[in-house]
């Protein structure tokens, strides 16, 4: 099977109709927080976070960062949709924050948590709506239909096997299989191959989490995601194989040496962070190219995720911070690369 070059850029077909958005978001692209702002933060004591976040544009960071970052994120899904000449597509990221906070919604249910703090802003559905879903009322139409059935599945697994991966497993599956008909449908290439690196992505992490977990592989073969370069056919070839042989055979993926190897780390040390370092990166560098190259629907697209995964790094960095968490180790644990 040949090896894919995963920073090939593609030739990208212009839109003129996205010739305004492409300058907007160069322009804000411009501004986002690089490596150097990066590792001010992760140097910086937790009584300066707030200060520094508000001089790379965070408003009110100073009084509550954690806020000022939900802001941003609402600020970037309100610019993509007035942008956007193909809402289908770029509701997908609201979609994303609905399945996300559904996940949550069902672990809150069954671990007593208080959900509303951990509500992510930005979803179609409300805090107490996903609430009662979680509860077990599964008629409440403001919610959408694929968020409840992903919810009602995640709740039954997660009664028969007793494992929180299963929350995870069948949520992911449910989104991505969403996202991933979508971006396939649109006859761009650029989105048709992010699909796919999105889907390998999920299939990956999942069946090694559930192989780690000794869990029924049952589990993934239900919720394989089809889409991507990985097919089921080559997961199964694995079903036999033990863990430390799993490398050798990852390295004949399409994905190569680097792929193996983050599987190798994950097999020895009982970490899972090369493979997401592997699987993030994959996933943005992808992304990155388009931000510079396209006059199209993908930029609000590439745009949208990576100031996702900035948010995401900053919240998880100032989370660490307040623990009182080794600059050292938020270093590894944050991998954010040059976004």
């Amino acid at each position: 099977m040949p090896i894919l070059d995963r920073n090939k850029p593609l030739v990208v077909d212009g839109d003129p109709r996205y010739a305004f958005a492409t300058g907007v978001v160069r322009g804000k692209w411009v501004k986002r927080m690089d490596r150097t702002a990066l590792n001010r933060l992760i140097e910086a004591k937790p009584s300066e976070l707030g200060k520094l976040l508000s001089e790379q544009g965070y408003a009110g960071a100073e009084k509550d960062a954690e806020k000022a970052l939900l802001d941003s994120w609402l600020d970037t899904l309100k610019l993509v949709d007035s942008l956007s000449q193909n809402p289908e597509i770029t509701s997908l990221l609201r979609l994303f924050n609905d399945f996300t906070n559904g996940a949550t919604a069902v672990k809150a249910e069954f671990f007593k948590l208080d959900y509303e703090p951990l509500h992510l802003p930005g979803g179609t559905a409300k805090p107490e709506e996903l609430k009662r879903v979680a509860a077990g009322e599964t008629h409440i139409d403001t919610v959408p239909k694929e968020v409840r059935q992903a919810m009602s599945v995640a709740t039954s697994l997660y009664q028969s096997s007793k494992s929180p991966l299963s929350i995870d497993i069948a949520i992911d599956s449910y989104f991505a299989t969403i996202f991933v008909d979508r971006l396939l449908e649109s006859n761009r290439e650029f989105l048709r191959e992010f699909a796919r690196r999105w889907a390998d992505t999920k299939n990956i992490a999942a069946y090694l989490r559930l192989r780690l977990a000794k869990m029924p592989i049952e589990y993934f073969n239900r919720f394989f995601i089809d889409g991507g370069h990985i097919w089921s056919s080559e997961f199964k070839r694995f079903e036999d194989i033990e863990l430390d042989g799993l490398p050798a055979r990852m390295t004949y993926s399409v994905y190569g040496k680097p792929l193996a190897d983050s599987v190798s780390a994950l097999i020895k040390d009982e970490t899972f962070q090369p493979l997401a370092n592997f699987c993030d990166n994959m996933l943005e560098n992808f992304l990155r190219q388009n931000v510079y190259i396209s006059f199209g629907l993908e930029v609000l697209l590439a745009y949208g995720f990576l100031k996702w995964s900035e948010l995401r790094a900053i919240g998880a960095i100032i989370r660490m911070k307040m623990a009182r968490i080794d600059e050292e180790k938020i270093t590894e644990r944050v991998r954010y690369g040059d976004i």
